[in-house]
């Protein structure tokens, strides 16, 4: 969440989105400090490949990754399923934009 709070807080530097080199850098920044506090677990790599995608970025997968390593197994279902209407909502959005041009 502090990442997310820093993005909204600092927002100029990273108007440019997912081609933002301080948004990748945080992003790497994270997922080190996470690995760091949590141990390795396989949630943080999805976490991490969808902060590199347009529109995807916007949900909190952070958040989302950790609590899916740290909450309990009812907890996980409903995270794995926010993740996937998420992940079908980008994909969506990407078609329709995509077909728009």
């Amino acid at each position: 969440m502090a990442a997310d709070a820093l993005q909204i807080a600092i927002a100029p530097i990273f108007g440019e989105g997912f081609a933002s080199p301080f948004n990748d850098a945080l992003d790497l920044v994270v997922a080190v400090v996470l690995i760091r506090l949590l141990g390795f677990h396989w949630v943080l790599l999805p976490a991490l490949a969808a902060e590199a995608v347009p529109g995807l970025d916007l949900a909190p997968t952070w958040t989302a990754a950790v609590l899916l390593i740290t909450g309990g197994p009812t907890r996980r279902w409903w995270i794995i399923g926010a993740w996937m209407i998420a992940t079908a909502a980008a994909i969506l959005i990407l078609l329709w934009i995509t077909h728009e041009r």
